[in-house]
């Protein structure tokens, strides 16, 4: 099986473009479901990195003990601190409510191992998946799969993004062996990447690493875009709001893909959507944006790390590479967005 690196014209396709008819909501709305009192900047920097990108909304859903933290560090995220049931309610209605509006969620980045967190994740997951919504996997929710596979095992909109030692334990509970394939060769196949995602019935995982490697069990994309050489805590945390950004996107595009073909049924004119561009929406196969929004938002994450360690060398801490994924946008992608904006602006 060839690996293959989409062009970055397709990727720039789930880009809404910016225009003046545009309503809050339009450049889509994302939940961050984590945080708790040991670990409050994970979900911050997802929520962020996704607002920076561009995103309209982020509601971040944490337990109450990390909520006074997180509403410190910004005022531009929505925290609502009820994923932890109390004993009046049990969450799972406000979190309902919450799926409602939003276009894509994240669960994990500072979840924690407390096991009411983790069922109260648990029970975040399945309500999305019953209700079609894009689901970005990371960080302590992976434990989740680990237990229970079905869990998101089939769910083709959603994907999965371990580092090594979560790819590890999630090949061992699907019986796979992580080492089997050596470096060489996952780099020209996918390797155990690819093997993983089959087993997982067609679910998108990243495998995070000095290649970040993306398949859904049936194609493979490598992202060898040069990174910064820190390891900072929060990058994943990054990558995390990146990815549930073009998931959100990614979703949105779909809802004009189906618009478009209403409005032609109905005899209006074609391309007349809010994200509407100067290339077809058919090009882009629905079942391929996991995949796409996973390698964008790998190709930006990965960027901005090289323009924050550009700057700050050992001092980089993940705070700078969150100042830099909007410039990381820009230098992959505003050429491309011009022939999409509108020419009074």
């Amino acid at each position: 099986m060839s690996v293959h690196q989409p062009r970055l014209q397709t990727l720039a396709k789930l880009i809404p473009p910016l225009t003046p008819a545009m309503h809050k909501g339009d450049c889509g709305r994302v939940a961050v479901f984590g945080g708790c009192e040991e670990f409050t900047g994970a979900p911050y920097f997802v929520a962020s990195s996704s607002l920076r990108l561009g995103t309209d909304i982020a509601y971040l859903v944490c337990d109450r003990s990390a909520a006074t933290a997180i509403k410190s560090y910004t005022p531009d995220i929505i925290v609502l601190p009820f994923l932890r049931p109390s004993s009046e309610d049990t969450g799972e209605s406000k979190i309902g409510a919450i799926l409602k509006k939003v276009h894509a969620m994240s669960v994990g980045s500072g979840l924690g191992k407390d096991r009411t967190l983790q069922e109260s994740a648990r029970l975040a997951i399945c309500e999305a998946r019953k209700n079609g919504i894009p689901i970005v996997l990371d960080a302590d929710s992976l434990d989740i799969v680990c237990s229970d596979p079905s869990v998101i095992s089939g769910y083709a909109n959603a994907v999965l993004t371990p580092n090594p030692p979560e790819f590890a334990r999630l090949c061992s509970a699907l019986g796979l062996d992580p080492d089997s394939v050596d470096a060489e060769a996952e780099k020209k196949v996918g390797g155990a990447v690819r093997l993983l995602a089959h087993k997982l019935g067609g679910v998108t995982v990243v495998r995070k690493g000095q290649s970040d490697v993306i398949s859904n069990g049936e194609r493979v994309f490598v992202c060898d875009e040069a990174g910064g050489l820190r390891r900072c805590g929060g990058q994943g945390d990054v990558l995390c709001g990146a990815t549930v950004t073009f998931m959100a996107w990614g979703e949105k595009y779909k809802q004009a893909v189906e618009a478009r073909a209403n409005s032609s049924r109905g005899g209006e004119k074609p391309g007349s959507g809010k994200q509407a561009s100067s290339s077809s929406l058919e090009d882009i196969d629905p079942k391929d944006i996991p995949m796409l929004a996973s390698y964008a938002a790998c190709l930006l994450t990965r960027h901005a790390s090289y323009l924050a360690y550009d700057e700050y060398g050992r001092a980089t801490q993940s705070t700078n590479i969150l100042e830099q994924i909007d410039i990381s946008f820009d230098n992959k992608f505003e050429e491309l967005l011009k022939a999409v904006r509108p020419a009074n602006l």
